[in-house]
């Protein structure tokens, strides 16, 4: 490859900041973490907040400390920082930061490297001492009120790409303006959190970067610019142009690498970074997760947690108020969904020790019983939410059905199978199918019309009604587990085969990739903006061509297309079965 030097990705997190160095080759070689509680004891934080109640924030002056502490590190480890090329990474989503008025000044004059950020910016260029959190849930009163303005959920998906969230910032600005008008009166600029740590190592206040700008309840994302509408109803009193003016009136763009400038000369003074080292816009750390993979359109990250989240690359705009659409934040005309489930490993856990009768931990018996393809579960379904849900947003519940195959009808309720180790097989059937369903309206390609007398049946999901033909027949490009069921091959291979991957299922671990995505995407930037690679070299096509692909393990599924059969069949009663859970 043509890059030389080394390429930092950031990744400010929640509890940590975290900073990887990468060659010219995408591998890693060095690694730096600043703990906040542990290495920042004195903000007396917990687990990197403080919570009151609903209200949970964090403090910026932690932020700015950690900052410092992670590029010390660096130079006391002997890290060669002059050799670092560019910057990018990732940030905790929806979090917003409130400068001063004057703290463009401040950071224009940031260059005594005798000091520290802090005793530079903190507290003068701040208007709020602490940003709030994702983890906030104090805004209920602000998302309804955004809501009605947009003419309810689903219209404020339409344009937002998602409807109101207690921690999204257009709420949280709102609440803001409301509760603290002094605050909000005197505050020149609003970031995300990505947008101050661009600011921060460029030492000016840059404009919100479009896809993390889709996090907000503000952004109209077709439009490519804020809602007027919405900017009203959240600015209050203080009037939409003033709104507009501190959110620095437009967002930096996604289709082509943009630099935000060079790194700041405190930096330059203090840790011995190159003056020509290049920023490029941070994003939202869900964002960078997805510029970690060589993820091309149709193809989706599962990542197989607590909660199950699929992440998927799409150029479909199908918002619904049941997931997630961010522009994304690297490939030009193209978006992020993330839809994010509950019931996880948690529901999954529940059956296994069903099976061990609560004696062991163990998940043999659950996944000698999943691949058990002598168990016949044809004519039976349920859904196992020991948790309230999210999609399909229903409260905590488990059903099983049985139902008539030929005509898809639910015959009876029952309180238990035959034979529990069918609890087993059909709880990953139905989270695997359930994925497949809600991905379909984001697949673009054509569609197979089959003969199948079912074709022409409509079905119903959440806000979508389609073709059955549509739910049966599109399928991803490729697939790519992460999280720690990704490494039980039974639930592994059993996803993979309901998702029906055209062209393969892959496995691979990915503790940094917040802040690999951020590597990668600062490696391609500079690369694209020095014309090192040809400007048609998209994202996508650069990290497929190469991505180390011996991180990657191919999951083998023999007869893909014939085992989907037996799936198949189950979109229809799994639609009616959710319909009666509302």
């Amino acid at each position: 490859m043509q890059g030389e030097g080394y390429y930092l990705g950031l990744d400010l997190s929640t509890q940590q900041l975290k900073c990887l160095a990468i060659d010219g080759d995408m591998q890693i070689k060095h690694t730096e973490v600043v703990d906040f509680d542990r290495d920042l004891p004195h903000y007396n934080t917990h687990k990197g907040v403080y919570s009151h109640g609903d209200v949970v924030e964090c403090p910026v002056g932690m932020w700015l400390e950690a900052i410092d502490l992670v590029f010390e590190k660096y130079k006391g480890a002997g890290f060669d920082l002059s050799q670092v090329k560019a910057i990018s990474g990732s940030c905790q989503q929806h979090g917003s930061v409130y400068w001063k008025t004057g703290a463009g000044d401040l950071l224009k004059h940031l260059n005594d490297a005798n000091g520290n950020l802090v005793d530079q910016l903190y507290p003068d260029g701040f208007s709020r001492k602490t940003a709030p959190n994702w983890q906030d849930h104090s805004t209920g009163k602000q998302c309804t009120q955004i809501e009605k303005k947009a003419g309810g959920p689903e219209k404020l998906a339409e344009i937002t790409g998602s409807r109101a969230h207690f921690r999204f910032t257009g709420p949280q600005i709102m609440k803001i303006a409301e509760n603290e008008e002094d605050n909000y009166k005197n505050t020149e600029t609003i970031s995300l959190v990505s947008s101050f740590l661009t600011s921060i190592l460029c030492a000016k206040l840059v404009p919100i970067e479009e896809a993390d700008a889709c996090g907000m309840n503000i952004y109209d994302i077709k439009a490519k610019r804020y809602d007027d509408s919405l900017l009203d109803v959240i600015s209050g009193k203080f009037g939409k142009e003033d709104l507009l003016k501190k959110l620095s009136g437009s967002v930096t763009k996604c289709n082509s690498p943009q630099l935000m400038g060079n790194i700041a000369n405190y930096f330059v003074s203090k840790y011995g970074f190159d003056s020509e080292c290049a920023i490029y816009p941070f994003t939202g750390d869900n964002l960078a997760t997805i510029c970690s993979l060589p993820l091309e359109k149709n193809d989706i990250l599962v990542s197989l947690g607590t909660s199950t989240t699929i992440l998927m690359v799409t150029d479909q705009y199908h918002p619904s108020p049941n997931y997630h659409l961010f522009t994304h934040p690297a490939i030009a005309n193209c978006y992020m969904a993330m839809i994010c489930y509950c019931n996880g490993s948690l529901a999954r856990e529940k059956v296994r020790d069903s099976l061990n009768e609560n004696q062991s931990t163990s998940w043999t018996n659950f996944d000698e019983a999943v691949l058990d393809e002598s168990l016949d579960t044809s004519g039976e379904l349920a859904v196992y939410f020991p948790l309230g849900e999210i999609v399909p947003s229903v409260d905590a519940i488990t059903k099983r059905v049985l139902y008539d195959p030929k005509n898809c009808e639910i015959v009876k309720y029952v309180d238990k199978f035959d034979n529990n180790r069918h609890d087993a097989k059909i709880i990953v059937e139905s989270q695997a199918l359930s994925a497949r369903v809600r991905v379909a309206p984001l697949l673009s390609g054509t569609v197979d019309e089959s003969n199948d007398e079912k074709s022409e049946t409509m079905v119903h999901f959440d806000y979508d009604s389609m073709k059955f033909s549509e739910y049966s027949s599109k399928r991803p490009n490729r697939v790519y587990f992460v999280g720690g069921a990704s490494k039980n091959d039974a639930i592994v291979k059993k996803f993979s085969e309901v998702l029906g991957a055209k062209n393969g299922n892959f496995r691979l671990e990915t503790p940094n990739s917040c802040a690999l995505g951020g590597c990668f995407k600062a490696l391609w930037s500079d690369l694209w903006k020095k014309k090192k690679i040809d400007e048609k070299v998209t994202f996508d096509s650069f990290l497929n061509r190469y991505f180390p692909t011996d991180e990657l393990e191919e999951i083998k599924v023999d007869d893909i297309t014939k085992k989907w059969e037996a799936y198949k069949d189950k979109i229809i009663p799994l639609s009616k079965l959710e319909e009666e859970l509302k």
